[in-house]
């Protein structure tokens, strides 16, 4: 995997999410993104091999560095109060999404099209979905989160809410306040029990 180091890095970075995000992965041109990124080829393709490889080092740079910021707790950390904890993590994502670079640029080009082979973003996606499965089994363990569905079907509908709404505050029409209030309404209509 290619590294992005170096005084370039995050004009490179700048520019591939905005080729990538515009034109989208079959669409997109390493000559635009080497011109915006303001880069030699030799130094371009001496550090990056192909598109496939830019866009996976991208996503790699852009995942460490929040990762640096934010890391999720372990699905058993939900055990104990099971809402609490959610309604926390739910929390410190706005925070940090509405003041962290790199998770802006990650929204922008995370939920493009798929390669049609494994990459960068398939492999955060299927970490992202395993993780919300097994957070809401220990909701489910917990009592917290209802258990007349599947949890997989859950986990399933509650990562594609999840989705639509980073889809929906990435668009610019959400204001401030419902971005950061939705999710959490949602998922508690969504995932507790219903009214018996």
């Amino acid at each position: 995997m290619a590294e992005l180091t170096g005084t370039h890095r995050d004009a490179l970075i700048e520019a591939t999410v905005s080729e990538f995000a515009s034109a989208g992965y079959e669409g997109a041109s390493l000559n635009r993104i080497i011109r915006a990124a303001g880069i030699s080829k030799s130094s371009f393709y001496h550090a990056v091999g192909s598109r496939a490889e830019l866009l996976d080092a991208v996503v790699e740079t852009l995942v460490a560095d929040v990762r640096g910021r934010w890391t999720p707790p372990a699905p058993a950390e939900f055990a104990e109060d099971f809402w609490a904890v959610a309604n926390r993590v739910l929390a410190e994502l706005t925070a940090l999404a509405g003041q962290d670079r790199a998770l802006a640029l990650l929204g922008r080009i995370f939920y493009l099209p798929a390669t049609g082979s494994a990459d960068a973003r398939s492999t955060l996606l299927d970490a992202m979905r395993s993780w919300v499965g097994e957070v809401l089994r220990t909701g489910v363990a917990a009592g917290a989160v209802r258990d007349d569905l599947p949890v997989d079907a859950l986990a399933a509908a509650a990562f594609g809410m999840l989705r639509g709404l980073d889809e929906w505050a990435l668009s610019g029409v959400a204001d401030e306040t419902s971005a950061a209030s939705a999710p959490g309404l949602l998922l508690h209509a969504m995932l507790q029990h219903p009214p018996r």
